[in-house]
């Protein structure tokens, strides 16, 4: 469809909002339209290189900002043992110890993991302090030996 001005088919599309976004992605589904899409990013990834790292780390830290954010809102924004809230001293515990052979078992943030495993038990919510305290006092932090 030819329009004679940008303002006739802003119009055009905001009446048919829905109908053409529908057919868009029936058509962006056909298996030749998808691999020829994918064929161009490919090459322009290729002839981008420093960019798109750029942009894929970019979204990747905004995903993993994104995990925390959920992490810390299911396992809870304080420290179990002492109380502290400030958010930069938080971290995740693992209940029952281990927590160095399931980061090298999973090979990634943990946060990460918990958000797609869907927040298993097991783990809680530790400043650095107390966790590192339970770390070197056999599992035990040294606030709960007073």
């Amino acid at each position: 469809m030819v329009y004679k001005s940008k303002e006739e088919r802003r119009k055009h599309y905001a009446k048919n909002k829905d109908e053409i976004n529908r057919k868009r992605r029936e058509y962006n589904k056909r298996p030749e339209v998808w691999k020829k899409k994918l064929e161009v990013e490919r090459k322009w990834r290729e002839n981008n290189r420093e960019k798109a790292n750029a942009l894929a780390n970019k979204a990747k830290k905004k995903y993993e900002a994104k995990c925390k954010r959920l992490v810390f809102e299911h396992y809870g924004k304080i420290c179990k043992c002492c109380g502290e809230d400030e958010k930069l001293f938080l971290t995740i515990d693992h209940i029952n110890g281990g927590g160095e052979k399931h980061r090298k078992k999973i090979g990634r943030k943990i946060c990460v993991w918990l958000f797609k495993n869907n927040f298993p038990e097991g783990f809680q919510t530790l400043c650095f302090n107390c966790n590192w305290g339970k770390h070197i006092n056999g599992g035990i932090c040294p606030h709960k030996t007073y």
